[in-house]
């Protein structure tokens, strides 16, 4: 009867050799991983921004792995307790946001638009709440991207959070509440309309009823 070659120590053979297969696999599907998740490209908004700095004064674009994130002031943007875009704002918002569309990177872009308040009360027939007037702010801008800027409406959303997430904290860093030019500063800063580029993911996947309620 013969027997199965060992290499030194006893190990058989084929452990080597499954050995092998199973790093391959590793490195195959690290491989996948990788290419499945590739960096957002925010290069080319970067590049028009620098190259129009004055026009984007107090803009602000920030990068994440999926997203490009474009902050807009809301004071550039509207008149304090209003939700009408100042004409100003819409002469520079089209030609920025037709470059973008013009970008290889970005001509298939899901688009959300966040409104942002600071945490001063509203109360007006119009707007009970700063819910109201973070919402109206960003339909609004969402709807001159669509009308106006060409945009498909299937590609943009609206998000509205009031005052809930400040981009500056309102207190200092013992905790206290920031008083005088320091609050100013702080809900200038909070009010804006933040605008999120992201990649359309390339299929939907097969839903499977779970509740129908019928």
């Amino acid at each position: 009867m013969s027997q199965k070659k060992e290499l030194g120590g006893g190990v058989p053979e084929w452990i080597v050799t499954f050995a092998d297969l199973m790093t391959l696999l590793f490195c195959f599907f690290v491989l996948l991983t990788t290419l499945s998740t590739q960096p957002k490209n925010c290069s080319g908004i970067e590049n028009y921004l620098s190259s129009n700095r004055t026009k984007f004064k107090n803009f602000e674009l920030r990068s994440s792995k999926l997203q490009c994130i474009l902050s807009l002031p809301s004071d550039y943007l509207f008149t304090s307790g209003s939700d009408a875009v100042q004409r100003g704002a819409l002469n520079s918002l089209a030609p920025l946001f037709r470059a973008i569309r013009q970008m290889d990177e970005h001509a298939n872009d899901l688009l959300v638009v966040e409104g942002h308040t600071d945490d001063v009360p509203i109360k007006t027939k119009k707007f009970p709440s700063n819910w109201e007037l973070s919402s109206a702010r960003a339909t609004n801008i969402a709807t001159y991207l669509v009308n106006q800027v060409g945009y498909p409406g299937t590609t943009v959303s609206v998000s509205a959070y009031a005052d809930s997430r400040p981009k500056e904290r309102y207190e200092d860093i013992y905790g206290a509440r920031k008083t005088g030019a320091e609050l100013r500063a702080a809900r200038k800063t909070n009010r804006r309309v933040e605008i999120i580029l992201a990649n359309q993911p390339k299929a939907r996947e097969e839903t499977q009823m779970l509740f129908d309620g019928r």
